[in-house]
């Protein structure tokens, strides 16, 4: 290899690294030195919502099953053949407060009111008799005794007699009146208007008296036994024994279908018993009218029919100047977290007034206005810099 050759390898490199490093000096000499910054810490983001009094009516939610108020079993108070029955007399009929169920034959009872009023006949011609004898033997006595102070014989003036006859006379109308009642009770009418449960009987079956053959159950009337909490029955409106009085109004609401119907109920009275395991007490609540039978107005609504599972919202007291809160907002079911005006959290204590599955209603502890924290923060301590969600300033996403 030639020294020229050697001389171009060596320095030609050298020339390169050296024009590298000048250009390098000529940028880096332009710029200015940044400038250095302090980071402001924005604080944790939240949400918030503004705390505002006012008024709220409480209302208990609860479920249970549909019964009818009056259920009742039809036995008949006379025997004797079947001569007819109602058409509707099957299972799920309906009738109205005195339709005639069924008849039973009634020509023994009238062969026995025939003998019953020829025994009140013969009884008043005998009481008529010994009367007039009364009568005559009190005259004869007068008469034939008239300067004598003893008193009469008693057998003599008839009065045994006649008191026999008087008795055997109210003897022969008691047994009239008993004969006309059992025609009448011949025919077995609905005590009220009811729907059939249950039947077993048939035209030209024998029925014996004290044997059930029907059961009813009212359609007037439901009754609906909501369980309620002891601690809850403070807020409602509960008559009591003895005193007519209006009780809490109640909602019941049935879900068919996706679509949902709803019934005016009240409460009418409590079972009066707490249950030893579930610690609550029974409310019935009655509703008017559940087959619709009456409403001539919502008659595409289904039937509020006994066995049916609803779910009651009973209204109770309404509270005035009081907050209500989310229930995630109590911490700890004694506190609440405040957003103060320099975005600073502070802790506040607090006595709930009543706890529910969604809400708090509190009447004390926090102001009106006060920004309250609705974020689980971990390590939240008071003094902590919070940065609220802009569209849960006033507590609503805009």
């Amino acid at each position: 290899m030639s020294l020229k050759t050697k001389f171009l390898k060596i320095i030609i490199p050298v020339i390169i690294l050296l024009v590298g490093i000048v250009i390098m000096k000529v940028l880096t000499s332009g710029r200015s030195e940044p400038k250095k910054e302090i980071k402001k810490i924005p604080g944790v983001l939240a949400r918030v919502i503004k705390a505002e009094r006012g008024n709220t009516e409480i209302i208990l939610k609860g479920t249970a099953t549909v019964e009818a108020a009056q259920k009742i079993s039809i036995i008949p108070q006379v025997s004797g053949l079947v001569t007819h029955a109602a058409p509707d007399l099957v299972v799920g009929g309906f009738f109205k407060k005195g339709a005639v169920l069924f008849e039973i034959e009634d020509t023994d009872y009238r062969l026995a009111l025939e003998r019953a009023m020829s025994s009140r006949a013969k009884a008043e011609y005998e009481l008529a008799t010994i009367e007039s004898q009364a009568s005559i033997a009190r005259s004869e006595w007068e008469r034939i005794n008239k300067d004598n102070d003893d008193a009469p014989n008693p057998l003599v003036l008839y009065e045994p007699q006649l008191r026999s006859a008087k008795a055997a006379l109210a003897s022969a109308l008691a047994q009239v009146e008993q004969a006309r009642l059992d025609i009448e009770r011949t025919k077995i009418k609905a005590p009220f208007s009811a729907r059939v449960r249950t039947e077993n009987i048939e035209s030209g079956q024998y029925v014996k008296s004290g044997s059930s053959v029907i059961t009813l159950a009212g359609t007037d009337t439901a009754e609906i036994a909501v369980p309620m909490p002891i601690k809850d029955l403070r807020w409602l409106k509960i008559p009591r024994r003895g005193k007519r009085q209006n009780g809490a109004s109640a909602s019941v609401q049935l879900k068919v279908g996706g679509e949902s119907y709803k019934w005016h109920g009240r409460v009418m009275r409590s079972t009066g018993e707490v249950d030893p395991k579930s610690r609550m007490m029974k409310l019935i609540v009655e509703v008017k009218d559940p087959y619709g039978l009456k409403d001539k107005i919502n008659s595409t609504r289904p039937v509020l029919a006994a066995g049916t599972f609803v779910d009651v919202h009973i209204k109770g007291r309404m509270l005035e100047d009081v907050f209500v809160i989310p229930r995630t907002a109590l911490r700890d079911n004694s506190t609440v977290w405040v957003m103060d005006k320099e975005n600073k959290l502070r802790i506040k204590t607090v006595v709930p007034l009543r706890m529910e599955k969604e809400k708090v209603i509190i009447a004390e502890g926090i102001d009106n206005g006060d920004m309250i924290v609705l974020t689980n923060i971990s390590g939240a301590a008071d003094g902590m810099k919070l940065r609220p969600m802009k569209e849960w300033v006033n507590g609503v996403d805009e």
